[in-house]
């Protein structure tokens, strides 16, 4: 493991590092809320992109999953299980976003039940203690309430009340209290039966939003209502080409930093090709270098960055 989180820091996690201190205001940046929907677990690019968060909201379809009581735990299988939570992570580490399929495959027959392991263990990493954890949903008015113990595994039907986690932190060498919810909800169809999520998080605050790798459902009309919820509310939108349609910007008038190339999407998303997107990479001096690979092209092909703040 630490061979591999050397490489991923390397690889993955410095470059980011280097242009949020470059380009997204470094130390001095200061990110109330931050929000990442279609996040699955990572929390590394999380941490990469905004380092300075006080709230963190996360969500994707992955189990959120339980703390085991080290006894549950036999000497015997301990080298299996932390192999499987390595393997677990590697998609991230190779690719710069989870593969919900191929990492339930890698944790399958493991005692992990859900994504918690693989957010404590980022974290970690990433330079925190961890404080407190508990299994939470969300109730239909929107408030937070607290689980005796994690939902089933069976994937909850659109419209249910939101299943998560709430972990508490802080950086090491700095007492400040942050938290990362992490929720498990069906972020299309889902939202027009249950807008307790948005009511939740709108609770927070103006956020800053990362989106990416999000398999282009924001382009999408059942998406709509989340679409609509990070247009009208965020402050700032660090993405990719898989999250907001560029000419929503444009026809706003937000103001918008490119970075990087921008290419003809892989399949099964050639059709989401912007052409409006590709004019104004193509403008003289418009983009400037971006240093890293990231996204569903990551490692064939160069690689870009959106950075749109509101007018």
């Amino acid at each position: 493991m630490d061979a591999a989180w050397q490489r991923a820091q390397e690889k993955r996690l410095k470059p980011v590092q280097e242009f949020q201190a470059k380009e997204l205001g470094g130390a001095n940046a200061k990110s109330g809320f931050v929000f990442y929907p279609f996040s699955g677990p990572d929390v590394m690019y999380m941490q990469g992109f905004y380092p300075n968060g006080n709230v963190y909201v996360l969500a994707g379809l992955e189990m959120p999953g339980t703390i085991l009581e080290p006894a549950a735990y036999e000497a015997k299988d301990l080298e299996v299980q932390l192999d499987g939570l390595r393997e677990g992570i590697s998609s991230l580490f190779e690719r710069s976003f989870f593969v919900t399929g191929e990492m339930s495959r890698q944790l399958r027959g493991q005692k992990v039940d859900g994504v918690l392991p693989v957010i404590l263990t980022l974290l970690a990493r990433t330079g925190n203690t961890i404080e407190n954890v508990r299994n939470v949903e969300i109730g239909d008015d929107g408030k937070l309430v607290e689980l005796a113990q994690a939902k089933p595994k069976k994937q909850p039907p659109p419209g249910d009340k939101p299943d998560g986690l709430e972990v508490v932190y802080h950086k090491n060498g700095d007492q400040k209290q942050r938290k990362v919810y992490y929720f498990r909800l069906d972020l299309g169809p889902g939202l027009d039966k249950n807008e307790s999520f948005l009511t939740f998080s709108s609770s927070f605050g103006k956020p800053e939003t990362l989106i990416k790798s999000a398999s282009f459902l924001l382009h999408w009309k059942q998406f709509i209502k989340l679409r609509d919820y990070i247009v009208a509310n965020s402050t700032q939108i660090v993405q990719d080409d898989t999250g907001i349609r560029y000419e929503i910007f444009r026809k706003n008038n937000w103001k918008v930093r490119l970075y990087g190339a921008y290419g003809r999407p892989d399949r099964p998303f050639q059709s989401q090709y912007q052409n409006d997107m590709r004019d104004a990479f193509e403008e003289p001096g418009r983009a400037k270098p971006l240093g890293f690979s990231m996204g569903y092209g990551t490692g064939r092909r160069a690689s870009h960055v959106i950075v749109a703040e509101r007018p």
